[in-house]
């Protein structure tokens, strides 16, 4: 049987070569799952991402999707075909970031999207870092909630976002940072002095300070009280951990925050106890399939990686 046949192409039909346009409407309908989010993600109208997808199946043959209850479903050749067109958009990223090094090595601008705990902790000496290296570089740093990060990331108009591990979306890398114990935090000479851990019960007769059910921190939190059969009623809700924090130096009441919210603050402040059961977040980054890293922003990358892989104080560890 001939290729030709299998395929189910005509013997008079012509195939012709792909462009590389219509290949990169292809890569984005398969991350994105959709034509629509395709075309959001590439800046196009819909219809004319439906159009190159209509050539490419037209020009090499291939029946790519299947259409079915108005949804796209990938067809063995087009989840064969994939492998090999991610690899080329991989490659094509290394040569626009070579680019844009080779034409300005020492120019450029880099925007970060991140939650308030890692702007304010890791993402400052990573700044310093490639400003002492690289001054023509500069950085916009845009503090926000995990959601609109995404939404950021995914508009090209963040080079890449610092999350939680609690927002995932299927077009974009996540890299995982590895997981933090939540801690308890206290304000200095607080009654946690004398104990080696916290629980649940110890937190009862305490004014309980934390995120709202309406953030997704706060969300992650009340999930896991539920599930350890717990409830913990909030006095204060805050929507930050440097508010959060503030509000227990005062002596206000007491908290869990990941460690690396505790870092910019003196540590002679605070009571700070690992808190059982034990509470996991992980840190992320979060940049998009589509669109390549510039050079630029891969050198601010390399520095907070190198800063967040430095040991830890001991509190970092539960």
């Amino acid at each position: 049987m001939s290729p030709r046949s299998h395929l189910g192409l005509s013997k008079s039909h012509e195939l012709r070569e792909p462009s590389f346009a219509q290949l990169g409407v292809f890569n984005a309908i398969m991350i994105s799952g959709s034509v629509s989010r395709a075309a959001k993600l590439l800046g196009m109208t819909q219809s004319a991402a439906s159009k190159m997808l209509r050539q490419l199946e037209d020009d090499t043959g291939l029946a790519l999707f299947e259409r079915t209850h108005q949804r796209l479903v990938p067809t063995p050749q087009a989840l064969q075909l994939h492998e090999s067109v991610e690899h080329l958009y991989g490659s094509y990223g290394v040569v626009q970031r070579l680019i844009g090094s080779l034409a300005n090595p020492d120019h450029g601008s880099v925007t970060v999207a991140a939650i308030p705990t890692q702007a304010a902790t890791f993402l400052p000496e990573a700044v310093k870092r490639l400003r002492e290296k690289h001054p023509g570089i500069t950085v916009t740093l845009e503090i926000l909630a995990n959601q609109p990060i995404v939404e950021r990331v995914l508009n090209g108009q963040a080079d890449f976002g610092l999350v939680h591990d609690i927002t995932a979306s299927p077009d974009t890398h996540n890299e995982d940072l590895g997981p933090q114990h939540l801690v308890c935090v206290a304000a200095r000479g607080h009654r946690f002095t004398g104990l080696e851990q916290v629980t649940a019960q110890d937190l009862k007769s305490e004014t309980f300070l934390s995120y709202g059910p309406q953030t997704n921190f706060g969300s992650f939190l009340e999930i896991a009280f539920s599930e350890a059969a717990l409830h913990m009623p909030v006095s204060v809700e805050v929507t930050s951990s440097a508010a959060l924090l503030a509000l227990i130096r005062a002596g206000v009441g007491v908290g869990l925050v990941e460690p690396a919210a505790i870092a910019p603050f003196p540590l002679d402040h605070f009571v700070i106890r690992p808190f059982r059961p034990s509470l996991l977040i992980h840190s992320r980054i979060m940049r998009s399939r589509i669109r390549p890293l510039t050079r630029h922003a891969e050198l601010l990358l390399e520095e907070y990686r190198a800063i967040v892989t430095a040991p830890q104080p001991d509190y970092f560890l539960g």
